[in-house]
């Protein structure tokens, strides 16, 4: 696992080892993780470091979860509230879901996840805000661990936002899976949230309709009444339609299987953060 820490430092090992011993209490502005989402498949990367195609298509990390000593033992490290990092809450689900999961590669992964989303709390600032990245796949529970953090100790749940997509793979059987889910918590009641470094322009039928020319026909419809679209652009919903990089994107594409694009990461920073702020990457994209 890797580390991204503020001035382009980067630390490579264990996260969770390391933002114990080397980021202060409430020194971070904006934490972004994008973890393995217990998918149960190992990944390849397809591009070496110059990037050329890879023939052997090196081994890049593996997203399947065992129950074993070390979830044993983070597994303790919660129910004993090892350096005072979990509330009543967190305790109480990482033990129930133990129960009712039983000891499992699924559990494995959420006292993975809890250990460090827990470090991650503490690290941000009263102001700070969390973005997690995550899939059907476990997302769900993921959502009752940051409930179970951050909402006794204050935080509030923000936003569920669905980053949709278009492109191949349909399955045959099922609707396409075309979205990844990424939840937005703050530490606080407040947030930075810049709605004017991210709006997006309206659509065409918006800003061709009677609506964007304040006729008379616009005035008389109640249902619109007293609203008049920002000259910035639209606030956007919770819902992106953002594509993934594709195989032709060479400029930005660097073969790591599972590289988000940076339409993506430049929404979530210019909404969540200032100029001069502590960006926190606790996984590196993973």
């Amino acid at each position: 696992m890797q580390l991204l820490m503020k001035n382009n430092k980067l630390w490579y090992g264990d996260n969770l080892e390391i933002l114990e011993k080397n980021q202060p209490n409430e020194s971070v502005d904006l934490c972004y993780i994008d973890p393995p989402f217990n998918s149960k498949r190992s990944y390849n990367r397809i591009y070496d470091q110059e990037k050329r195609q890879d023939r052997a298509q090196a081994w890049a990390f593996l997203d399947t979860w065992t129950w074993n000593e070390m979830a044993n033992d983070g597994f303790h490290r919660i129910l004993s509230n090892h350096n005072g990092r979990f509330t009543e809450q967190a305790i109480e689900l990482v033990n129930g879901l133990t129960s009712v999961l039983k000891k499992n590669g699924l559990n494995a992964y959420i006292v993975n996840m809890a250990l460090r989303i827990a470090e991650i709390h503490r690290v941000l600032k009263p102001t700070g805000t969390f973005y997690l990245h995550c899939s059907p796949t476990a997302g769900h529970y993921l959502k009752l661990v940051m409930d179970a953090i951050f909402l006794p100790q204050g935080g509030e749940f923000r936003n569920e936002i669905a980053w949709c997509y278009r492109g191949g793979g349909v399955p045959r059987q099922d609707f396409a899976r075309k979205h990844q889910t990424i939840f937005r918590y703050s530490k606080g009641r407040t947030a930075t949230f810049n709605v004017d470094e991210v709006r997006i322009p309206y659509s065409e039928d918006v800003t061709n309709s009677p609506a964007s020319r304040y006729d008379k026909s616009y005035r008389d419809n109640k249902v619109y009444e007293g609203y008049r679209p920002n000259p910035k652009g639209k606030h956007p919903e919770d819902w992106w339609l953002i594509q993934p990089i594709m195989p032709s994107d060479k400029k930005e594409r660097l073969g790591y299987p599972t590289q988000k694009p940076k339409t993506l990461m430049d929404r979530i920073i210019r909404s969540s953060s200032n100029r001069g702020d502590t960006i926190l990457d606790a996984y590196c994209g993973c």
